[in-house]
């Protein structure tokens, strides 16, 4: 009798250890056709130009280099537009997180942003709002005030360029520093008041601003392009800043976003870089 009791247990761990692996190999491909799913979103989304624009008499390298490993869909992005009174808006964004939700919450962010600036609204004010969307968008069960730690969240840098006297400003929320390249030196600019999108709403929000003279570079990047796991934030800055300066010494100004996407390898974060340069000749 317990010769069949023991086949029968055998029996019974064999099919439990198939229907594991089944419910694995559709797990997989669950994942495996969200990804697929969010990649040609963000293609769609977030068209990377195949050599540099030309904005309000400036050039713009961009580059997007998507994550080594893992479900490498996120949340990263860019815009580089002209506005209707002839200036230009720069935007780098990273959205917390990977995946469909990531990206659903980027096209967001970057269309609303595109649209509160173009019908004029200043820069902080446009922090705000999107700072509020995400805060209204976080799950509301109970129908009560929305949990901040429930909903996404979302770093960004922005700046509006007006051509006619040069001058850029810009706000962050709760992103890393911009980088200017100017003379042979870089130095990365002293941030505004800023806090993260969807944390708080209590958020407030500054803005600083800087003229562009010709030769400078300015780099607006997210964090897949200096973070290191174990390493301290401020040597991978350093690292950026040295890189960058060595680059431009060296004629790779041209390029300059490309080139130092490129020089990142296993990172196991998205990286999005945009290089606004103001050309020593119109």
């Amino acid at each position: 009798m317990s010769f069949f009791q023991d086949v029968s247990a055998q029996r019974g761990v064999e099919l439990a250890l198939l229907e594991s692996e089944r419910a694995v190999l559709v797990q997989r491909g669950m994942l495996q056709a969200e990804r697929a799913l969010a990649a040609r979103l963000q293609d769609t989304l977030l068209p990377i130009p195949e050599q540099s624009l030309a904005l309000a008499g400036l050039r713009i390298d961009v580059a997007y280099v998507p994550a080594d490993s893992g479900v490498n869909v996120g949340g990263d992005w860019y815009s580089a537009i002209g506005l209707p009174d002839e200036s230009a808006l720069f935007v780098v964004g990273d959205v917390a997180g990977h995946g469909l939700a990531a990206v659903g919450t980027m096209a967001q962010l970057r269309f609303t942003t595109k649209g509160m600036t173009v019908t004029g609204s200043p820069l902080p004010d446009v922090l705000r709002r999107l700072n509020t969307l995400l805060l209204h968008n976080a799950p509301d069960l109970l129908h009560t005030a929305p949990d901040p730690s429930e909903g996404a969240t979302a770093t960004m840098v922005m700046a509006r360029y007006q051509p006619w006297d040069s001058r850029l400003t810009w706000v962050r929320a709760g992103h890393l520093p911009p980088l200017l390249i100017r003379g042979g030196t870089a130095e990365f600019l002293s941030q505004p008041q800023g806090t993260l999108l969807g944390a708080t709403f209590d958020a407030a929000y500054g803005q600083a601003a800087l003229d562009l003279i010709p030769g400078d570079h300015l780099l607006l990047y997210t964090d897949g392009l200096v973070e290191k796991p174990g390493e301290d934030i401020d040597i991978g800055l350093d690292r950026l800043a040295a890189t960058a300066v060595r680059l431009v010494r060296d004629g790779s100004g041209e390029t300059l976003a490309r080139t130092l996407a490129a020089l990142r390898t296993g990172h196991r974060d998205d990286i999005c870089v945009l290089d606004i340069h103001a050309p020593d000749t119109p």
